[in-house]
């Protein structure tokens, strides 16, 4: 009969395990440096669950992007880019499932039980999406059906190696190295149904205080990770996106020194900056470029972040471009029915905004770039008034300009 540990035996193998291969590792090399590599926002759906359903495929469309059917495809490249990129440990910043769906979440403990078998521990939080989902469906011909959601003692359970629970949530420490520690902080709100804000409340506090005391004690350095942000990111998302207690949670990276939280939610890769402390919100995995980060601790102590997309050579051939068509599609879609004009001016415009939100999602967009504002097709699109896609590419061209993908953060 296998042997079940609790959480906490878990937790001390797992540390037991990291703190032989450190040692051995340091036999190799006096000093290397930490490698973390990050996903958010998955949205897995198991494919039994929608797999040749055309009403599923039409309701997808009325969302923001999200390419869930290519599901199966995505997570063989991720698998294959995690084997190529060797960090010291795989974070994953919740939503990982579509809506909950107990039978996506074991699908996903069994793909993230093949990368620990390559010697690579996973970090799980959840997001918004995934526990006490009011409505986890699957999707027919024209039909939905309820499904199995998952209660939080479900995805203790399924999740059982990937993570550990205490006072406050899903909350615990991943000890990556001896240098670094990652405080996998649960934000989300989810005690009878899930809804779509996140919470730090005083019980975290608590909690991440006696984690940062305990780092500093050990001269390691933290780095935080949440599903919703803990700095505002733009005008445009800011209810619902920057979790409650924010300030408090900031207050406490300040007085110990966390430089870097790692988060998702926002669904863009966009990177925030208030008084030395960055907020890294990490753009969907499940939308086109499909976003990962690498993290590094180099030797000298600086913390190097980079935002990446997934490589082409671990995807089916013309997989990027059918899923950038896709992406582009929606936003079409969506930009065409406040739109009047010609037909040829109707689809410069909606060609235009197509370009211009799949330069903002990717975390590509380039403020003072004025290639945006000389096109002709700007100019129709100003002239249509007030409309929504005009007020939001206002509040973005109105953003402060920095760069999304790459960040380097001293000692």
């Amino acid at each position: 009969m296998k042997k079940r540990f609790s959480f906490g035996q878990k937790r001390l193998l797992r540390a037991a395990a990291m703190l032989i291969a450190a040692l051995w590792m340091s036999a190799v090399s006096a000093m290397a440096d930490t490698k973390l590599m990050v996903v958010s926002d998955l949205h897995y759906l198991e494919p039994s669950l929608y797999r040749g359903s055309d009403y599923f495929l039409r309701a997808l469309r009325r969302g923001d992007g999200k390419a869930t059917q290519y599901g199966e495809e995505l997570m063989a490249a991720l698998y294959q880019t995690v084997l190529f990129e060797r960090p010291d440990a795989l974070i994953v910043t919740g939503d990982l499932t579509f809506n909950g769906e107990q039978l996506s979440h074991r699908a996903l403990a069994e793909w993230f039980k093949s990368v620990e078998k390559e010697g690579i521990p996973v970090w799980v939080i959840p997001g918004n999406h995934d526990i006490n989902i009011a409505d986890p469906l699957g999707y027919g011909e024209g039909m939905v059906y309820r499904v199995d959601g998952t209660p939080p003692e479900v995805f203790a359970e399924v999740y059982a190696d990937y993570l550990d629970t205490g006072d406050a949530g899903f909350s615990y420490v991943a000890k990556v190295s001896s240098d670094m520690w990652v405080a996998m902080t649960d934000v989300a709100i989810y005690r009878d149904v899930a809804v779509t804000p996140g919470l730090f409340s005083s019980r975290h506090a608590a909690w991440l205080e006696g984690v940062l005391k305990e780092a500093r004690e050990e001269g390691v350095r933290v780095v935080t990770a949440t599903h919703h942000g803990l700095l505002e990111h733009t005008e445009l998302y800011r209810d619902s996106f920057v979790m409650y207690g924010s300030e408090s949670m900031g207050a406490l990276c300040g007085t110990y020194g966390v430089k870097l939280n790692l988060s998702g939610h926002l669904h863009i890769q966009h990177i925030a900056h208030r008084d030395g402390l960055n907020d890294a919100a990490l753009g969907a995995f499940c939308m086109w470029p499909h976003r990962y980060a690498v993290v590094t601790l180099g030797e000298d102590g600086k913390l190097v972040y980079d935002a990446k997309a997934l490589d082409l050579r671990f995807l089916p051939e013309g997989f990027a471009d059918r899923s950038r068509e896709w992406f582009a599609g929606i936003t079409e879609d969506k930009a065409r029915g406040g739109l009047s004009g010609t037909d040829e001016e109707i689809e410069m415009m909606a060609e235009y905004a197509a370009r211009f939100n799949l330069a903002y999602f990717s975390g590509t967009y380039i403020k003072d770039d004025p290639s945006w504002t000389e096109d002709p097709a700007y100019a129709l699109l100003k002239s249509q008034g007030n409309t929504p896609f005009i007020a939001y590419m206002a509040l973005v061209m109105n953003e402060d300009p920095g760069d999304n993908l790459h960040l380097e953060i001293g000692e």
